[in-house]
């Protein structure tokens, strides 16, 4: 279990860093700001209730030692997957790179 915590760990980070180092040139560096600021709150909470949804099912049963590898193993899950995620949304769909002229579609 330690391996693969240290695995999501190293990807988890590698992540993080690729988000806030590559915001999209072209947007507006507060709104921007705004919007990472919206994603990792959210990313942090859903990663917290995680936390204690693992902590509350597994506290007094005889899987007690099991919670904390789960429950930081989902979280760094949960954040690569979404921080991912989100990544792609931020940059590709929420603040739409500029529309190059003469690329309306296919001609032919």
């Amino acid at each position: 279990m330690g391996s693969i915590v240290v695995l999501l760990g190293i990807i988890g980070v590698a992540i993080l860093v690729a988000y806030i180092k590559f915001p999209p040139p072209y947007a507006k560096k507060k709104q921007v700001g705004a919007f990472d600021l919206m994603v990792l709150g959210v990313c942090g909470f859903i990663c917290l209730m995680w936390t204690l949804d693992i902590r509350s099912s597994l506290i007094d049963g005889p899987d007690d030692k099991w919670w904390p590898p789960l429950a930081i193993a989902g979280s760094l899950a949960i954040e690569i997957v979404m921080l991912g995620a989100c990544f792609l949304l931020r940059n590709f769909w929420v603040f739409k790179p500029p529309r190059r002229p003469g690329r309306d579609g296919f001609r032919f």
